[in-house]
């Protein structure tokens, strides 16, 4: 049987933030959800969803693709316990494992799915607009449409007039197949792995006593350095100068890359590790993922370090993202 529940965030990467029970064969984390929800799961339940990587190729299974990560995560898993042990990025190896991961689930994720679709649809809407502008232009489009076998004798009539009563309508929703989103993700990685590698890293590590890091279902934070660029009406970009990437590897370590850094290697304030997961928990789509609810996290400048616990009762966790 064909799994159809996919991790878009792979296990081995969840099981650094994780307790493990039953003398260690599964993991949990503490979730706080955007809904005001917070619950203890198992990371088998978390960052999932039904056919995620399920395609539809001549020739191939539809867990094809699905098989092809699990490979890869097969190499991750190692490469993870080793830079996790090791606190620092010097294995060359391990680190562009590691860069290859960063890249796939920066753009490999739910909410780019939905940008791209939203984006899409955008256009077609616009596209919709001109063809039902008026008859003639209907009548043509229909025109093309029979030559080329989308419209058959047994099809049903539709007038000018009701097409674009349904256009102006828009009750409608245009979807993207999963394998169409798959071949866009995979042209924007190309494009991103190189900027990865010409960013300089710093590794990251919390004080002794510290709960650590923590991590979300969208745990690439891409934002400019300078906080006054924040919030503008045009995002980052991954290859733009003057941007930085946080990146939780896992609860001992995170990293931060920029191209003006220096390699170096850092262990923080409990201060800063409130930063770290202030902006963790800002970039969440849905939900943030912990080893317990004593991590501490600060949501703006010279804001005093608040406890995890509180996490789920805060309004700007809770307001919708984007919002």
């Amino acid at each position: 049987m064909v799994a159809r529940r996919h991790h878009f965030l792979p296990q081995c990467y969840l099981k650094g933030f994780s307790r493990p029970k039953k003398r260690g064969k599964t993991h949990q984390v503490v979730v706080f959800d955007r809904d005001g929800k917070s619950f203890t799961s198992n990371i088998l339940n978390i960052a999932v969803e039904q056919d995620f990587n399920r395609v539809e190729i001549d020739g191939h299974a539809p867990d094809v693709f699905e098989q092809i990560m699990a490979a890869f995560e097969g190499e991750l898993g190692p490469a993870l316990n080793r830079v996790l042990q090791a606190r620092n990025l010097r294995n060359a190896e391990d680190r562009t494992i590691l860069f290859n991961f960063l890249g796939l689930i920066a753009i490999r994720n739910p909410r780019f799915r939905e940008t791209f679709r939203e984006f899409n649809e955008q256009v077609l809407n616009q596209m919709m607009n001109l063809v039902t502008a008026d008859k003639d232009r209907w009548q043509a489009q229909q025109k093309k449409m029979r030559e080329r076998g989308y419209i058959t004798s047994d099809s049903k009539h539709v007038s000018h007039e009701e097409m674009r009563d349904f256009v102006r309508r828009k009750e409608y929703r245009i979807e993207l197949n999963t394998g169409f989103h798959i071949a866009s993700e995979l042209k924007g990685f190309d494009a991103i792995l190189p900027t990865l590698f010409k960013r300089k890293w710093v590794s990251l590590t919390p004080p002794a006593d510290s709960s650590g890091f923590i991590t979300s279902d969208h745990p690439v934070c891409l934002m400019f350095s300078d906080p006054k660029m924040r919030g503008k009406f045009y995002g980052p970009g991954h290859g733009v100068a003057g941007t930085e990437i946080i990146f939780p590897v896992g609860r001992r370590l995170a990293v931060v890359g920029a191209f003006e850094l220096e390699e170096d290697e850092i262990e923080l304030t409990e201060e800063n590790v409130a930063r770290v997961n202030g902006a963790v928990v800002a970039y969440a789509e849905r939900q943030v993922y912990a080893h317990d609810t004593e991590f501490t996290y600060s949501r703006r400048d010279n804001e005093k370090p608040r406890r995890g616990a509180e996490l789920v009762n805060d309004l700007l966790f809770r307001r919708a993202r984007g919002s």
